[in-house]
């Protein structure tokens, strides 16, 4: 399985093979409150099931129950499984960890990153499995934009999406410092491989953080590292 780091292939092979699947997730409320810092080291953290067999998430945060107003999670499509057709009323962003993700629009590699406007829908599966980040329901409500990124071989941060949100994928030659004082709407990144300073100790690939809009804390990016930050929108 192609992956952008050998940490997203073993973390989808070692998940747990979580045979039922669960037609409502509980109403749950994970990190909600977006004024608050929030850490998970998804290596340690707990798959749960989803309303689709052979689909398995993550919970990284998440604002009530299936049809929730706000999910953000790592997402595992076991081989030739599939979700349900579904509408995105306010959005959907992914990023392609592993594998190959495919919906009636096309293929997407690892390292893919595609936005879905409010009002777009579609019927995601994957023939080979894959996993990937994704980010329901946060887009503001005027945001037409279907974009679709392909994976970049350059050794340079890109430029993802740059409008009233911004979201890079951030290739540190050097250590680079994060704050939210320079990034005045907050600052939410997953590490996608290489290590990162936080809150007074390291940190590897895997690791998903969101400082607030009102943060002091930094996170400092080690020389190498990789990670892909959203900023901007955590102050709206």
């Amino acid at each position: 399985m192609n992956a952008l780091d050998p940490y997203w292939r073993r973390l989808y092979e070692t998940r747990p093979n979580l045979t039922e699947h669960a037609d409502d997730l509980p109403v749950t409320a994970l990190n909600a409150d977006l004024t608050q810092p929030a850490i998970i080291n998804t290596e340690k953290a707990q798959w749960v099931p989803s309303p689709a067999p052979g689909v398995q998430r993550i919970l990284l945060e998440r604002n009530g129950g299936e049809q929730t107003t706000r999910a953000t999670s790592l997402v595992a499509y076991e081989p030739d499984s599939q979700f349900a057709g579904h509408e995105h009323p306010q959005g959907e962003e992914f990023l392609v960890l592993a594998g190959v993700f495919s919906d009636e629009n096309g293929d997407y590699p690892a390292g893919t990153y595609v936005r879905n406007p409010p009002g777009s829908q579609h019927k995601p599966h994957s023939q080979p499995g894959c996993l990937i980040l994704v980010k329901l329901q946060q887009f503001r409500p005027d945001d037409r934009n279907h974009l679709v990124v392909s994976p970049s071989q350059s050794t340079e941060s890109t430029i993802l999406f740059n409008d009233y949100e911004q979201v890079h994928w951030l290739r540190a030659q050097d250590n680079l410092k994060l704050t939210a004082e320079d990034h005045p709407g907050g600052i939410e990144l997953l590490l996608l491989s290489g290590a990162c300073d936080y809150a007074g100790r390291p940190w590897g690939a895997g690791t998903w953080i969101r400082l607030p809009a009102t943060s002091i804390s930094t996170v400092e990016l080690a020389a190498g590292a990789e990670a892909w930050v959203k900023t901007g929108h955590l102050g709206q």
